[in-house]
């Protein structure tokens, strides 16, 4: 197993065109590590994904992916493969596409694209993820017809079968049921295990925060102030 850190933030800035959202965030999570960053709306949560993302260039500061800076730009190919990105919403479209599709699509450009279909090893790896996240049963079902719980779900499957080592989790339990969140508890529970993934996971509830990650931290004002942190 790798370590050191997964994620390295020294002294950043970023947000929208002059108008800067975070300011000096210096911050770490480790190879293996579960942190979640709770705070109010508009305080940068999002905004701090996309910069380690490279959404949203920086204004100053490094970032650092596994000890490989990428805040230069040169390096987003490599990034993209190193993260899987669980985004709060997600539109299932108003198309019909199967579980087993839209997981697939998630290995796009990575083996295969436009002129290039998709191997049996890309089958193979997406049968693997619907099977970890309890959606093997479920192969030809419309996506549109999924529940909030197995919709997540599957969102983390199309972010997994990239075979990142670093997920990022954007609020992913809301407007689910107490049913629904434990099962996708659960899920992540076994993902973060089975794959070996450090997890940054922003979340607007520190009760379950604290009981899924090794510590939280909150952000406010544009910077991340320490938290509490728990043992697992």
């Amino acid at each position: 197993m790798l370590k050191g850190n997964a994620i390295e933030l020294t002294n950043i800035a970023v947000g929208y065109g002059d108008t800067p959202i975070l300011r000096g965030v210096d911050f770490k999570v480790k190879v293996g590590e579960f942190v979640s960053i709770l705070g109010e709306n508009g305080a940068g949560k999002t905004t701090l994904f996309k910069s380690i993302l490279q959404i949203l260039p920086l204004m100053s500061g490094k970032i650092k992916i596994f000890d490989r800076e990428v805040s230069n730009g040169r390096d987003n190919t490599w990034l993209r493969s190193q993260i899987g990105y669980v985004p709060q919403r997600h539109n299932q479209g108003n198309f019909p596409i199967s579980v087993f599709d839209a997981t697939l699509l998630g290995r796009w450009g990575s083996s295969f694209s436009y002129f290039k279909r998709p191997s049996a090893e890309d089958k193979e790896i997406t049968m693997e993820i619907l099977n970890t996240v309890d959606l093997s049963h479920m192969l030809q079902h419309d996506c549109r017809r999924l529940s909030g719980g197995q919709t997540q779900r599957l969102n983390i499957a199309r972010a997994l079968v990239r075979k990142p080592k670093i997920l990022l989790l954007d609020e992913p339990t809301t407007h689910l049921d107490a049913e629904a969140q434990n099962k996708l508890d659960i899920t992540i529970a076994s993902i973060r295990k089975q794959y070996d993934l450090s997890i940054l996971m922003i979340s607007h509830n520190q009760s379950h925060a604290l009981k899924l990650s090794n510590r939280v931290v909150h952000l406010s004002k544009g910077k991340i102030h320490p938290g509490l942190g728990v043992a697992l």
